[in-house]
């Protein structure tokens, strides 16, 4: 039996944003009785604007494609509304911030697309690290709801059992627990949502 499946980006769902100004693509999402737990999904922004709130939740953004765009924070949870900004210039480039933040993002030199991970902040934590082969890639925690390895560009992995795997542009591969790889040719995201 495998322990990875692969998810290609014409399985993925398309998803109005919760501003209703773009769409995304969900790849992965875990709902329970509190809500929702973890999403990830890839979208295009397309026009300067502001980020969807979504407070309760961490995001994490990554650069796929594009010259690039900054976003500016402002907590409004606080009394001080304290700002922080993030430069994504190129790509793989990573924002981490709170889903409650007002988010505004300003495009360098138009359309970029971003891979966006939430976690819900109370109970998950999203793992999230940009990789370029050759690399090592191993899930080996028994409280990982999710691990997989997003392929920014056509990748090969090469399984601990000596299968080798190529894997398209904008696929996820999904792991079972305690899988190990190298990731020998490519580049993307590998993603981890631990309980």
């Amino acid at each position: 039996m495998p322990n990875f499946i692969i998810i290609e980006q014409s399985q993925y769902q398309q998803m109005p944003w919760k501003n209703g100004l773009g769409e995304t693509l969900e790849i992965q999402r875990h709902d329970d009785e509190s809500g929702l737990r973890f999403r990830i999904s890839q979208a295009s922004v397309v026009e300067d604007g502001i980020f969807s709130d979504f407070s309760g939740l961490h995001r994490t953004l990554v650069l796929l494609s594009g010259e690039g765009m900054t976003l500016e924070h402002t907590d409004t949870n606080t009394d001080t509304h304290n700002r922080h900004t993030h430069v994504l210039n190129n790509v793989l480039d990573i924002a981490r911030f709170s889903g409650g933040d007002k988010t505004h993002a300003t495009l360098k030199n138009g359309k970029i697309e971003d891979l966006n991970i939430m976690a819900r902040e109370s109970d998950t934590q999203a793992k999230v690290k940009a990789c370029t082969a050759p690399c090592s890639i191993v899930f080996a925690n028994t409280d990982t709801l999710f691990c997989g390895f997003y392929a920014s560009e056509g990748s090969v992995i090469e399984m601990e059992n000596a299968n080798t795997v190529a894997i398209k542009a904008h696929s996820m591969a999904v792991f079972s627990q305690n899988a190990k790889a190298t990731l020998t040719q490519g580049r993307g995201v590998i993603v981890c949502i631990i309980a």
